[in-house]
């Protein structure tokens, strides 16, 4: 099960991520709103990407019927109370850093952090919204790489923590794949797979669209698939 700290410090990163790269424009409008915009519009997919994963994240930690995850998608889906897309994902961030501050005030709590751990569940639920975007021909197909990429870091984190084993570099899905690897938990062919997977997700993370077409990121799903049944099969 995951520790309380490790959960909350994922939600502050997380909540960080969805403010990057964001600038607030000012509007010229009568009424005198503005809205937040990334300044890089090749970022666009993984912002929304962060952003299915922040509700993802709330789903399973503040419950799914929950006021925080109904909040999460509710101000997604407006976005930031019709302004852009871009505040609609910094408005997840908002509502992930108030949910924090109530768990740590202790009245708010962390629920479902039994069934994160488990590979699993990722499998099922994360990797089934990376289906449904990539059935979405109106949505880049970086957006469903990037949620892989999210998958599978969430999936070794958990069988790291579950084997009790120490990381001593700053968490990542490099690092923890070095990890397993010293460990000798996984094959090397497999690490070469997830190097290639995290590799393939920092690309579209970071824009660099020109080699990411809707059946690379098909193939990407597959293999994080392959990869998640290993994982799965590790936590035994």
């Amino acid at each position: 099960m995951p520790n309380q700290e490790h959960v909350l410090s994922y939600a502050r990163s997380l909540a960080e991520t969805l403010r990057e790269d964001l600038v607030w424009n000012p509007g010229r409008n009568q009424d005198g709103r503005g809205w937040w915009e990334i300044n890089d519009r090749r970022l666009l997919p993984a912002l929304m990407a962060n952003a299915f994963a922040g509700m993802e994240f709330l789903r399973q930690y503040a419950g799914e019927d929950s006021f925080w995850t109904s909040r999460a998608a509710e101000v997604y889906q407006s976005k930031g109370d019709n302004q852009s897309t871009e505040s609609g994902a910094r408005a997840v961030g908002d509502v992930l850093l108030t949910w924090v501050r109530q768990v740590e005030a202790g009245v708010g709590e962390i629920v479902g952090a039994r069934a994160w751990s488990e590979v699993g569940l990722i499998s099922t639920e994360t990797m089934g919204q990376v289906r449904r975007l990539l059935e979405d021909r109106q949505t880049h197909p970086a957006a469903a790489i990037v949620l892989c990429g999210a998958a599978l870091e969430s999936a070794l984190r958990s069988l790291i923590e579950a084997r009790g084993l120490e990381l001593t570099e700053r968490p990542s899905l490099g690092a923890y794949t070095r990890l397993l690897r010293k460990e000798e938990l996984i094959t090397k062919q497999e690490a070469k797979d997830l190097d290639q997977v995290g590799g393939l997700r920092n690309a579209a993370a970071h824009g660099e669209f020109d080699e990411l077409s809707r059946e690379r990121a098909g193939l990407m799903e597959q293999q994080t698939n392959l990869l998640l049944s290993k994982i799965s099969e590790l936590q035994l």
